[in-house]
C-alpha cells in the first residue's frame, strides 16, 4: 500500500546549499558521541542539515536510518508510539511502546533522527536516554531549538548561512540564486543586482527560510525594491535606530511582511490552515478554511496565492497533490488565529471533517475502496490525532470521542496501532460514562485488542459491563459482538468448553440483526477456533462462508486475507498442502498490499512448512527468520502461543537444522530477519521448483572449503557470470549481503578478483539455488 515507509529519509525536493562545515562536524560528533542535537532558531535549516547528513552517513548504520518528524505531535504520551510507527513497528504487543522500542533496538546499529523536539523536550530527553541505555549501538540525532539536556549529549549549533559583516555570503547568495531561478524563470544574479542581493541576504541574516520567503516576492518586486521595503520594516521595528535585530525577530518580521502582502482571503486561510498538524489535501483546506468572508469557492484561489508566496508548500506524490506549512509559518498562523471564537470554530470544523472521514471509513471498510481509504488515513494520522484530542476534550459533545475512536477500529487493527487505539478508546470511555451503543463497542474492541496483544488482563469485567449496557439499552447488535469476543477471550486463554455453542449463538444473533460485517468477520474468527480444535471441515466451511460474502467486493483485502489464512491452515492440517499454499499465495498478496505486517508473518510461517516438505531447508530458515522479525516487532508471543502453530513451526525448523547444521540454519535465519517485508513476500511467492537441498549436507562434497550454504550459493552464481546486484535480486537478499559474501570468498581463497572464482568452482562451492 505504501511505497515509502513512514520513517524513510525523504528525497530532497530542492537543491541543498552549503553546510560543508556543519556536515563535517556532524560526522565527527557521531564518531565520538551517540547523541547529537542540532540547535538553532526556527527556519535556520536544522532539519535539512540533519537529513543531508543522514544520507551521507547511512552506510555506517547497517540496520537503517529512520526519520521521526515530531512537529505534528502534540501529546508527549504518544511519542514512543510515533517513533515505533516511523520504525514500522506495529503496536500489537502488550509491552508499553517504549519497552517494545528498547527491545527492538537493543541489537541494532541504527540511527534515529528525532526532528523538531522543542515542544516535547522533556519527553524526548526521557525516551532518548532510555533507548540509548538499552541499545548500545544506537545513535540519535535530534533537531531542536534547545538542547535535550541528556548525559553525553553533543550540541551542534546550526548558524545562519551568513552573518552580517562577519564573513562571506557565498552560501546565502547561492541559495537566493537557486531559489530565484526556480521562482522566476530567467532571473539571474548579475553585476547590476549583485550588491542588492548580497545586501538583502545580509539583511535577512542568512536565515534560509527568510531568504526563501523573500525570493517569492521577486515575481512583483526587484531586489532593490525588496531591500528598501524590508529596511523600512526593520526601521519601524527598531525605532529607526541602527541596531541589530535579533535573528528570531528577523525571521518573524519577514514572515509578518509576507502576511501583510497577502490578500485578506489568503490571510484568513493561512490562519485557519495552521490548525492542521501535517500535510493536508485540498478537501481538508476547503473544509477547514471556508467560512464567512472566505467561501468554499474562494479557498482554491487563496491556496494558490499562499503557494506562490512560499507560505504553503506543494507536496507531489503518485497519489496526488498535498500541501504543508513549515513549523515557523504554522506557528505564526496560529498566533493570528488567536484563542477566541474564531479558533474554536476552526478547530471544530477540522474535527467535524475528520469525524465525517472516520464515519465514511467505517462504512466502506469492507468495500472495494479499502486500500485507498487506509492509505489516506495513514497519511492523515497527525490530523486524526488532533481531531481525536478535540473530541475527548469537547465539553459540548462528550460522546464524539467514543464515536470517532470506535469508527476507526479497522484502521487501528490493520495498521497494527492497537496500543494507540486502546489509548483513545480508554480516554473516550473515561470522558463519556453514559450508556450508549458506542460505549458497548469501545468496551468489546478494547478486549479484542488486548487478546491480539497477548494481554491477559481482566477483559471479562469489560465484557460484563458491555453486555449489561447492551441489555439495558436494547443494543442487540452490540450484544452479539460482545458475546462473540467473550468466547474469543475464552479460547485465547485455552478454555474451550461451551465456546463452539457460544460462537454459534452469537452468529445467529448477528444474522438476525442483518449485520453482514459481523458475519463476514465472525466466519474466520469462529472458523479459526474450529480449525485449532479438530474441526477442520467446519473451520474451512466458515472461512469459505466469509470468502463468499466477500466475493462481491474483490478489492476488500483485510478480511479476505484472514479468511484465506484460516482456510490455508485448515487445508494444511487436512493434508491438502498444495491447496493450502494456493490459499496462502492469495492471502499474502492481500496482506502485503495493505502493509498488514501481522498478516504477512502468519502466511510466511505456512510457506516455511511447505519449503521443509520440499527439502528446501535454507529457504525454511530464511522464511522463519523473516517471520520471526515480524513477530518480535508485533506481538508478545510468536504465533499467539498457539500450540498447533508452534508444533508446525518447530517441525520445519528441526528438519532445517538437521540438514544445514545449527550454524547454517542460524546464518540463514539471521539473513531472513534482515529482509525488508516486500523482499520476504517476494521470496515466499518465488518459484518452488528449485532442486532440493541434500538430506544431510553437514559436509557436502568439498565441504572443507569452510563456506556456509549461502556463500556456496553466491559463489555458484558468480561462477555463472551474474553481477552482485543480479545475485541479490535472484536470491531476494540485499546487495550489501551479497557484497559481504563475495568479499569473504575472495579473502578466504586469496583471490584478487571475481573472475578468478569460476576457475576453482568445479564442485565444492556449488550449491543448489532454492527460490
Amino acid at each position: 500500500m505504501r511505497n515509502r515507509s513512514a520513517g524513510e529519509l525523504p528525497a530532497e525536493a530542492t537543491s541543498f546549499v552549503g553546510r560543508r562545515q556543519e556536515l563535517a562536524l556532524l560526522d565527527a560528533c557521531l564518531r565520538q558521541a551517540r547523541l547529537v542535537t542540532l540547535t538553532g532558531p526556527g527556519g535556520v535549516g536544522k532539519t535539512r542539515t540533519a537529513v543531508r547528513g543522514a544520507h551521507r552517513l547511512r552506510s555506517r548504520f547497517p540496520d537503517g536510518v529512520t526519520l521521526v518528524p515530531l512537529s505534528a505531535l502534540a501529546d508527549p504520551r504518544l511519542l514512543p508510539n510515533t517513533v515505533a510507527a516511523a520504525l514500522d513497528l506495529p503496536e500489537q504487543t502488550a509491552l508499553p511502546a517504549q519497552d517494545a522500542l528498547a527491545a527492538y533496538l537493543k541489537d541494532k546499529t541504527a540511527l534515529l533522527i528525532l526532528d523538531t523536539c522543542e515542544h516535547l523536550v522533556d519527553a524526548c530527553a526521557v525516551l532518548t536516554e532510555e533507548l540509548l541505555r538499552a541499545a548500545p549501538q544506537l545513535h540519535v540525532v535530534a533537531t531542536s531549538r534547545q538542547p535535550l539536556d541528556v548525559a553525553g549529549e553533543h550540541i551542534l549549533p546550526i548558524p545562519p548561512l551568513a552573518v552580517p559583516d562577519s564573513g562571506p555570503a557565498d552560501d546565502a547568495l547561492q541559495l537566493f540564486t537557486d531559489r530565484a531561478a526556480a521562482a522566476v524563470p530567467g532571473f539571474t544574479v548579475d553585476d547590476d543586482n549583485r550588491a542588492d542581493v548580497l545586501a538583502l541576504c545580509r539583511r535577512l541574516d542568512g536565515i534560509p527560510l527568510a531568504i526563501e520567503l523573500a525570493v517569492s516576492r521577486l515575481r512583483v518586486l526587484s531586489p532593490e525594491e525588496m531591500l528598501n521595503r524590508l529596511d523600512h520594516r526593520f526601521q519601524l521595528l527598531t525605532g529607526g535606530r541602527r541596531t541589530a535585530v535579533p535573528r528570531h525577530q528577523t525571521l518573524r518580521t519577514t514572515i509578518g511582511w509576507s502576511y501583510e502582502l497577502s490578500t485578506e482571503p489568503e490571510r484568513l486561510l493561512w490562519a485557519r490552515l495552521a490548525v492542521c498538524a501535517g500535510e493536508f489535501s485540498l478537501d481538508v483546506a476547503e473544509a477547514v478554511g471556508a467560512e464567512g468572508a472566505l467561501p468554499v469557492e474562494g479557498v482554491l484561489d487563496a491556496l494558490i496565492g499562499l503557494v506562490e508566496k512560499s507560505v504553503v508548500l506543494r507536496v507531489e506524490s503518485e497519489h496526488g497533490t498535498r500541501y504543508r506549512m513549515l513549523d515557523t509559518i504554522r506557528e505564526f498562523g496560529l498566533e493570528q488565529l488567536g484563542p477566541g471564537a474564531e479558533a474554536e470554530r476552526t478547530r471544530r470544523r477540522h474535527r467535524d471533517h475528520f469525524l465525517r472521514r472516520a464515519r465514511f471509513f467505517d462504512a466502506e471498510w469492507t468495500g472495494d475502496r479499502q486500500a485507498v481509504l487506509l492509505r489516506e488515513m495513514v497519511r492523515d494520522q497527525a490530523d486524526v490525532r488532533v481531531a481525536l484530542e478535540f473530541c475527548v476534550a469537547d465539553p459540548d459533545d462528550p460522546s464524539a470521542g467514543l464515536r470517532m475512536a470506535t469508527l476507526l477500529w479497522g484502521y487501528w487493527h490493520c495498521t497494527g496501532l492497537l496500543t494507540e487505539g486502546r489509548y483513545w478508546l480508554r480516554r473516550a470511555l473515561d470522558r463519556c460514562p453514559e450508556d450508549r451503543p458506542e460505549r458497548v463497542k469501545a468496551l468489546w474492541l478494547t478486549c479484542w485488542f488486548m487478546d491480539m496483544q497477548g494481554e491477559r488482563g481482566d477483559t471479562f469485567a469489560l465484557l460484563d459491563e458491555a453486555e449489561a449496557i447492551a441489555l439495558r439499552i436494547g443494543d442487540r447488535t452490540g450484544l452479539a459482538w460482545t458475546r462473540t469476543f467473550r468466547h474469543h477471550s475464552r479460547y485465547f486463554r485455552g478454555r474451550t468448553d461451551g465456546v463452539a455453542e457460544g460462537f454459534e449463538a452469537a452468529r445467529r444473533e448477528l444474522a438476525e440483526q442483518g449485520d453482514e460485517t459481523g458475519l463476514l468477520m465472525s466466519g474466520f474468527i469462529v472458523g479459526f477456533f474450529h480449525v485449532l480444535n479438530g474441526g477442520t471441515g467446519e473451520g474451512i466451511a466458515l472461512s469459505e462462508d466469509s470468502l463468499r460474502r466477500n466475493a462481491a467486493t474483490p478489492a476488500e483485502l483485510w478480511s479476505r486475507g484472514w479468511a484465506l489464512w484460516v482456510k490455508s491452515i485448515g487445508l494444511w492440517l487436512k493434508g491438502e498442502h498444495l491447496e493450502s499454499i494456493e490459499c496462502a499465495r492469495q492471502g499474502i498478496r492481500a496482506k502485503a498490499v495493505l502493509h498488514d505486517l501481522m498478516g504477512v508473518a502468519h502466511f510466511l510461517e505456512g510457506f516455511a512448512w511447505r519449503a521443509a516438505e520440499l527439502r528446501h531447508f535454507e529457504r525454511v530458515a530464511v522464511l522463519q527468520g523473516a517471520a520471526d522479525a515480524l513477530w518480535r516487532r508485533a506481538v508478545k508471543e510468536a504465533r499467539f502461543g498457539i500450540r498447533v502453530l508452534h508444533d508446525l513451526h518447530g517441525g520445519a525448523a528441526d528438519a532445517a537444522r538437521e540438514a544445514l547444521g545449527n550454524d547454517g540454519y542460524d546464518t540463514a535465519f539471521r539473513e531472513g530477519g534482515r529482509l525488508p517485508t516486500n523482499a520476504a513476500v517476494a521470496l515466499a511467492l518465488a518459484d518452488e521448483a528449485a532442486p532440493p537441498a541434500p538430506a544431510v549436507p553437514a559436509q557436502p562434497p568439498g565441504a572443507g572449503d569452510g563456506l556456509t550454504p549461502r556463500q556456496r550459493q553466491v559463489a555458484g552464481l558468480v561462477a555463472r557470470g551474474l553481477t552482485n546486484r543480479e545475485i541479490a535480486e535472484k536470491l531476494v537478499i540485499s546487495k550489501r549481503t551479497v557484497d559481504a559474501h563475495v568479499e569473504h570468498i575472495l579473502a578466504k581463497f586469496g583471490f584478487t578478483s571475481r573472475s578468478q572464482i569460476p576457475g576453482v568452482l568445479s564442485g565444492p562451492l556449488h550449491a543448489p539455488v532454492d527460490g
